[in-house]
């Protein structure tokens, strides 16, 4: 049977999606992420989103109070629900924090809140700060490595995130193994480590499952 390596817990019906695809998958968490107190100041009209775990962190401390009365920009779909439903109105998503910065850069706004993690990308804020945005960063969540030698033998790895690949190749080594990537920027991550990636169409955990079963169907 064909094993794939998960750098990130999966829930039961992703687990199920390969299961139904005759793959089994091997899961560990490479990553920790620690939510941080959020401050209690005036927020922007206009907040910035990139991740889920930043929504979390706002949401769970009840950070702002009106939400509501904000506009938000956000990279994927997920995050985008989880700001739904926690009362947020979410302008537009993009698929990677790229598109927003291109997007808001021809945009008519100038001032924006960033709720990021501490190892936070500089794709967005440079791309803004460099155009004149005045953007502000509020650092809402942290990530730790956990790396872990895996001595399984396995077929394929399912990269979640920029920092799961770091932290992957921390005490392991890739070889002729298809990785299959949830976004460029976890991708990019492996550029010159190897050649065999694969990244999914759209940047969840679902469609990089399925990237992965179809390789293996082929």
């Amino acid at each position: 049977m064909i094993t794939l390596l998960s750098t990130k817990s999966l829930t039961e019906s992703q687990r199920q999606l390969l299961a139904e695809a005759g793959l089994s998958v091997v899961e560990q968490e490479f990553i920790r992420v620690e939510l941080l107190p959020v401050p209690a100041i005036k927020w922007q009209h206009n907040l910035l989103f990139t991740s889920q775990q930043a929504v979390k962190s706002v949401v769970a401390q009840k950070s702002i109070p009106h939400p509501e009365n904000h506009t938000v920009f956000c990279v994927g779909e997920k995050t985008k629900a989880a700001l739904e439903t926690a009362g947020f109105n979410v302008k537009a998503s993009f698929e990677s924090a790229e598109t927003m910065a291109h997007f808001l850069i021809h945009s008519n706004e100038d001032h924006f809140d960033f709720f990021c993690g501490n190892r936070r990308l500089d794709t967005l804020p440079t791309q803004l700060i460099q155009k004149g945005k005045n953007l502000r960063e509020i650092v809402v969540y942290s990530t730790e490595n956990q790396a872990l030698k895996i001595e399984t033998p396995i077929d394929g790895v399912l990269f979640l995130s920029p920092s799961g690949v770091e932290s992957f190749l921390e005490k392991n080594t890739l070889e002729t193994q298809p990785c299959f990537c949830i976004g460029s920027t976890t991708a990019a991550a492996l550029q010159g480590i190897t050649q065999n990636i694969h990244i999914a169409p759209t940047p969840t955990v679902e469609a990089t499952l399925q990237l992965s079963i179809d390789y293996f169907k082929r």
